[in-house]
């Protein structure tokens, strides 16, 4: 065998290997986008059979875009659903769940099947909403779901247009959250802390808090607030874009 077609068998194997390397990338992006549609499409179909817009012409009510949440349908679906989360400005509204832990539903949707979008969950260290500090985490999804949406509160024009206001709705009530820090954090962060009673500790940790804002929110927060935290990876992954909310009443 001459070494003109050696050289070219192997300029073929090479070709070959590039083009399978090459398909198989295409297959796992397909699977991907496959995967990010199916949760997108369960989370709207759960949407549709169970959340309503409020149909009253009240002025508050067309203020807060309230909506009726129909948990008996959500907990007989699944017990874990303990709540809703639905933002004012930008695309948030999704059901919250809780198992305990901080990795059951990272990569389960709603319905406990496997999905890269995952779910939006409360911290496994808090036990209700009640507590003075809570954690919501949720998927930075690069099709723009979940989590994603909160990136725009990292910018001070888009919060001081929009307002950063979100509902949070629970079998036992409403409650409106206004956002006073936004900021980016280590995944270790001492933000993470939960367990707070009201006491000069908990009040440093608001401090903490506030200042760490990327900027002025003009939202003040109070040593007794209730404040819920709501967390997601950067873009790169290899931090977290963080969201301080207060919660400044009880609508219902």
């Amino acid at each position: 065998m001459s070494k003109q077609k050696k050289r070219l068998d192997w300029i073929t194997v090479i070709r070959i290997i590039l083009l399978i390397i090459m398909l198989i990338a295409l297959l796992a992006l397909a699977l991907r986008l496959w995967d990010y549609k199916k949760g997108t499409d369960s989370y709207n179909a759960l949407r549709n059979e169970t959340v309503q817009t409020v149909q009253d012409t009240t002025q508050e009510q067309q203020t807060t875009n309230l909506l009726h949440v129909d948990f008996t349908d959500l907990q007989s679906k699944n017990s874990d659903i303990i709540g809703w989360l639905a933002f004012d400005s930008v695309d948030i509204s999704y059901p919250v769940l809780y198992s305990g832990d901080n990795s059951y539903y990272l990569r389960r949707l709603w319905d406990k099947s496997y999905n890269q979008a995952g779910s939006l969950f409360l911290e496994g260290n808090n036990k209700s909403f009640d507590e003075l500090h809570t954690i919501v985490y949720g998927h930075n999804m690069k099709n723009g779901s979940m989590f994603a949406p909160l990136k725009e509160y990292l910018n001070q024009d888009f919060f001081e247009e929009n307002g950063g206001w979100f509902t949070l709705y629970t079998p036992e009530g409403i409650w409106r959250y206004q956002i006073f820090s936004v900021y980016q954090a280590a995944a270790d962060d001492e933000l993470y802390t939960v367990g707070f009673v009201e006491s000069e500790e908990y009040n440093a940790f608001l401090k903490m808090l506030y200042e760490n804002s990327l900027y002025e929110t003009g939202v003040t927060v109070y040593s007794d607030d209730h404040v819920m935290t709501l967390s997601t990876c950067t873009d790169d992954g290899k931090n977290r874009i963080v969201v301080h909310a207060r919660c400044a009443e009880q609508i219902q």
